[in-house]
């Protein structure tokens, strides 16, 4: 239930205009969540154009996460799913009454 409410509050992201407005509401994230570190990227037409880890891979531990870091998911992917598939029902290019 945590991760699916981290991954609502970063897919609800406001538009910021610089790098640290970003770092300030994903530290005020973290801390809200309880939630050690997090890995973030923002992708634009197909391009990187920012990548950064925070915090710590796990509690008690001092080795950072960065850019790189890989994390287990599990069933987060089912959110991810949802909301691009809400994308492209905003969009009108399919209705949540198509077959799959």
């Amino acid at each position: 239930m945590l991760k699916r409410s981290l991954l609502a509050l970063f897919l609800a992201l406001p538009a910021f205009s610089q790098p640290a407005d970003l770092d300030n509401y994903i530290l005020q994230a973290m801390k809200a969540f309880n939630v050690p570190g997090v890995g973030v990227a923002v992708v634009k037409d197909g391009q990187v154009v920012f990548a950064k880890g925070y915090g710590v891979r796990k509690l008690g531990e001092s080795t950072p996460v960065d850019a790189h870091t890989l994390f287990g998911i599990g069933s987060n992917t089912k959110a991810f799913t949802t909301a691009s598939l809400g994308i492209l029902v905003d969009e009108g290019k399919l209705t949540w009454d198509d077959r799959a």
